[in-house]
């Protein structure tokens, strides 16, 4: 999938890229609407309610489900690149679509009475879905039986796009240690969201913390049972391998839309030095040069996050009948992808400034948003962690035990 390279590749043609070229206009128009105003929503730090509907308008918040419960069937090979577009405008949004894929690519390998009654309605409603994660100090919250169903109370951390969703995918606990998968309305009376998301990037993910308080689940709303989660199933911990894949994704497009930003910048703005022997700046060598060889980065990076996005749909194709080895080959693609993401988008966000200049600085061109962004959300668990995993797997042969984070 290539022909989305800053340099695309004219070989990279057919196949579902064609077959949902639809979408993939929709995805870059609704780009283009919203980067005309990403600067000031940034600075607004306002909840993306607007951007959400743009995107449920827009359909984009349905592609993934299968046709047969109503949504457009799109593979998520296809929607992966349409975060991938969508966050070179704006990653804040793109975070919240990205996640929002990944619960619905979850849901649907559950093959569930109840998943495929949330799919149905999921497309009828046009519904976004978010996930609280795990509280650190107190884990997941657990589920307790209450009369006809289950009472869930507990802080569960924080949820990029909560406070705007139409559904929550939550885990708890049942019996202590068993992971139980449940559709949570937002809309509760027991769930509330802390208001406390005023950070340096990211800024209109709206990543709010959760509280669950006394929140009833009835049996339909249990989209799946499994076994103890510290003694996870290949299977049951495939979702958290997708949901580090797409922090490599935006990492890659935000390094992409900021060279986009900045090439754009040069060739209008960009002087020449004081002596320099050109008349342009965008002819001064060492800009060439330094252009050249973060492009040249950003495309390594993209060969290898587009294989990680291969390697998943693959593991996600063996149902399960996954093992743990293939989990721990295709994990290690994934956290190499989320740590040669990490490097290379905070360098391009940083070094853009060395090529487009002192007045690049201005507040009024925002180009230091995109460092703010990569910044943020590669914090997510540390990137040390992860090269400590890679060296381990490939020098010892130890394969990570499955975690809310590997």
């Amino acid at each position: 999938m290539s022909r989305f390279d800053l340099l695309p590749d004219p070989s990279d043609i057919g196949g579902d890229l064609d077959r949902y070229a639809e979408w993939i206009a929709v995805a870059r128009e609704v780009a283009g609407l919203l980067a005309v105003d990403a600067l000031e929503r940034d600075r607004g730090n306002r909840l993306p309610t607007a951007e959400i509907e743009l995107l449920r308008e827009r359909g984009l918040l349905t592609i993934g489900i299968p046709v047969e419960f109503g949504g457009a069937g799109v593979p998520w090979t296809v929607s992966a690149q349409i975060v991938r577009l969508i966050a070179r405008a704006d990653s804040s949004i793109a975070h919240i679509l990205g996640y929002h894929y990944v619960w619905l690519r979850f849901i649907q390998s559950f093959d569930t009475d109840q998943s495929r009654r949330a799919l149905g309605d999921s497309a009828a409603g046009r519904w976004l879905w978010a996930s609280p994660g795990n509280n650190r100090a107190s884990g997941y919250p657990p589920i307790v039986p209450d009369g006809d169903g289950f009472v869930i109370t507990g802080d569960s951390g924080f949820a990029s796009g909560g406070p705007v969703a139409d559904r929550l995918f939550a885990i708890a606990l049942r019996d202590g240690d068993r992971m139980t998968v449940v559709e949570l309305d937002p809309a509760d009376p027991g769930i509330t969201f802390s208001g406390d998301w005023d950070v340096l990037g990211q800024r209109l993910s709206a990543s709010q913390s959760i509280t669950l308080a006394d929140v009833r689940v009835d049996e339909s709303r249990i989209l799946r049972r499994f076994g103890p989660i510290r003694e996870q199933e290949a299977r049951q911990s495939v979702q958290v391998l997708h949901f580090q894949l797409t922090f490599g994704i935006l990492h890659l497009a935000i390094a992409e839309g900021a060279l986009e930003a900045a090439t754009a910048y040069t060739r209008e703005h960009t002087r020449p030095a004081l002596h320099s022997t050109v008349e342009r700046g965008r002819d001064e060598p060492y800009i060439l040069a330094g252009y050249g060889t973060l492009v040249a980065k950003v495309q390594a990076v993209s060969a290898l996050v587009e294989r990680a996005i291969h390697a998943l749909d693959w593991l996600y194709a063996l149902g399960d009948e996954v093992t743990a080895e293939q989990r721990a080959a295709v994990a290690e693609i994934i956290a190499s992808a989320k740590i040669v993401s990490t490097d290379t988008g905070l360098e391009v966000t940083s070094a853009i400034f060395e090529y487009t200049g002192a007045r690049s600085t201005a507040a009024t061109y925002g180009l230091d948003r995109f460092w703010r962004n990569v910044r943020t959300i590669s914090l997510h668990d540390p990137v040390a962690y992860k090269r400590d995993e890679v060296g381990r797997y490939v020098l010892n042969g130890e394969a990570p035990a499955p975690s809310g984070v590997r």
